[in-house]
């Protein structure tokens, strides 16, 4: 049995929908999945009964942003209370970070090129299958931006800093915890660019602050990388899990295509503990 539980919908920045990605897994044998979209669980109305009547087993979670040490780390959050208030909130404020480096970006923006505006941004409706998000779909129908790294220089020339900031991981891990869920750190090698030296020592700290486990197997993580993982995970009985980061196609590099089934990884070198396996 396959897994891939680190996938996204267009409820947050794929260009796929629950029906898509239920199609798309069917395809490629992947018999269990999760999608773990960006501070939301909108997709699980629709995905749900989707996996129920393809016979695909679920695993329900988010990807939520986090603070650690002046970066942003993403918490891959699995089997909680969806209505859990704190997490709803968490995810609230993290929207309202990406939201708010958007609008700081059209606004300087706008005084540089006269197609840009506040007002024109406001009213602009995306369409869900281009994937991304609202300022970076604007910026592109204006032919600003071409791509993810596109957008980021953009935010790094004009020197946009967030308003606010992302709350704490430990923060964020006790949460999960409260919400009766399973905090498991999101590709840690992909964040800290497969630097073993950085990465080691966070290991130990992460686990301190109640991280249950970590994404081991990953798109872009090094063997090195990977080993290192599953190696500390193993000699502290922590989850290990599996994910391809797959946003339809959105978040592909020319070296790296983020899509389902590029890992896969048989079940049983997976550890799960008791997270709910649906269906």
């Amino acid at each position: 049995m396959y897994a891939d539980l680190h996938i996204h919908s267009h409820y947050s920045d794929s260009t796929r929908s629950p029906e898509e990605i239920v199609k798309k897994a069917r395809e490629l044998g992947i018999d269990l999945l999760c999608v773990s979209d960006h501070n939301t669980t909108a997709a699980y109305n629709e995905l749900i009964p989707l996996c129920k009547a393809n016979q695909i087993k679920l695993i329900r979670g988010a990807e939520i942003s986090t603070s650690f040490e002046d970066k942003e780390f993403h918490v891959l959050a699995y089997d909680f209370n969806f209505k859990n208030k704190e997490i709803i909130d968490i995810c609230k404020q993290c929207e309202t970070v990406y939201a708010d480096i958007d609008l700081e970006l059209i606004k300087k923006l706008s005084v540089d090129y006269k197609e840009i505006s506040i007002e024109d941004f406001n009213s602009y409706n995306r369409n869900l299958k281009n994937g991304g998000w609202k300022g970076f779909d604007y910026l592109k129908s204006k032919n600003l931006v071409i791509d993810v790294p596109s957008f980021f220089k953009l935010i790094s020339d004009y020197n946009i800093k967030p308003k606010n900031s992302f709350p704490s991981i430990e923060y964020v891990i006790n949460v999960i915890h409260n919400a009766n869920g399973k905090a498991v750190i999101a590709h840690i090698g992909e964040t800290m660019k497969n630097n073993l030296f950085e990465i080691k020592p966070r290991l130990k700290k992460l686990k301190n602050m109640g991280a249950d486990g970590f994404e081991c197997y990953y798109t872009t993580h090094t063997e090195e990388t990977t080993n290192v993982l599953i190696d500390f995970c193993q000699k502290n009985n922590m989850l290990i899990t599996i994910g391809n980061d797959d946003h339809g196609g959105f978040n592909n590099r020319s070296n790296v295509k983020y899509e389902m089934g590029a890992i896969k990884i048989d079940f049983s070198k997976l550890n799960l503990k008791d997270i709910e396996i649906l269906g």
